[in-house]
């Protein structure tokens, strides 16, 4: 049983976890990545480099092909955002194949790429921060009094929190209120949560929870945390289960104001940069993955981790012939 991870950039741990689990069954994991400078890339069992020409991603999508064939790939995925949507775009090609792509439907991919188009989808079925699509609209709010200062401002498109923006008077919204991708929403005055949650490849059924409440953040991604239980949380995070054809996991941004009120941020159908928080506390998503692949049915468990474990993340170094 081998599996292929696209785009693995920084996150060398998330491919150690999947070796650790592929190879107690023998299997090999396999990196592929457009930039020879990414350490994660160096992490796999082989690593292959293929460049990226976005105007035509055909032939991209040729090479990954063509190396799943070699390799005897079984399943697929990516760990970034804009890759997504392409996989999505030509799923049905790899699973004709015979390999599985490790990702949610593609109306749900698509609709979480785009920040307000989630929001205007899914505010009547989940509980998510009210946002707009505009400045106009921001403005109309403040003026009106629904809305007070500060609000939050990040893109439509936004990425790894790229972007974001936190509006404290009408002097803030220069240099961005003519930006038509921006998006607002009022601030949450609380605590923020990153939810590690794990759909069944097989039924689709919400089947693991993982929840830490973070502490600090580093480039769009958790840097310390603490791994915490909340049923309120838990009872907000299980209403996703209402959305259709989630599969893998999935990365939840929570927040919980000070009055108690959980709200929905954002959801991300790949694993989060949180996630090896969820490892390190025994929750083994990629031994979820393999069971799939070998047509095993995950049973659903919500409290199999302890509270009050923290992560910290340092850097690390590594050292490659430019040779290779």
């Amino acid at each position: 049983m081998n599996i292929l991870i696209l785009s693995p950039g920084r996150r060398v741990e998330i491919v150690e976890y999947f070796k650790e689990t592929f190879h107690a069954v023998g299997g090999k994991v396999f990196t592929l990545d457009m930039s020879p400078y990414a350490p994660a890339l160096y992490s796999g069992d082989e690593f292959f480099r293929i460049d990226k020409d976005f105007n035509h991603l055909e032939y991209y999508i040729d090479n990954v092909l063509e190396i799943c064939k070699q390799k005897e790939v079984s399943a697929i995925l990516t760990l970034i955002d804009p890759e997504l949507v392409l996989l999505s775009d030509y799923k049905d090609i790899f699973e004709a194949l015979g390999i599985k792509v490790i990702l949610s439907d593609i109306d749900f991919v698509k609709q979480t790429f785009d920040k307000y188009g989630f929001y205007c989808a899914y505010k009547d079925i989940i509980n998510l921060v009210e946002t707009v699509g505009s400045y106009e609209e921001a403005k109309k709010k403040l003026k009106d009094g629904t809305w007070k200062y500060p609000l939050f401002a990040k893109l439509r498109d936004g990425s790894a929190s790229i972007g974001i923006k936190k509006i404290y008077s009408s002097i803030d919204f220069d240099g961005i209120k003519e930006n038509p991708k921006y998006i607002y929403q009022p601030f949450i005055d609380g605590a923020e949560y990153g939810i590690d949650a794990y759909f069944d490849l097989i039924t689709g059924e919400l089947v693991s929870v993982f929840m830490k409440k973070k502490i600090a953040m580093r480039a769009g991604e958790t840097d310390k945390a603490i791994s915490v239980k909340s049923q309120t949380v838990l009872n907000e995070v299980k209403q996703i289960t209402k959305i259709k054809g989630l599969y893998g996991p999935i990365d939840i941004d929570v927040f919980v104001s000070n009055t108690g009120e959980v709200y929905i941020n954002e959801i991300n159908p790949r694993f989060g940069g949180g996630h090896p928080h969820a490892y390190g506390c025994g929750i083994n998503f990629m031994k979820l993955i393999l069971n799939n692949l070998e047509g095993k049915v995950n049973t659903p468990i919500f409290d199999n981790y302890e509270e009050g474990i923290m992560m910290l993340k340092y850097n690390g170094l590594m050292f490659r012939s430019v040779n290779e």
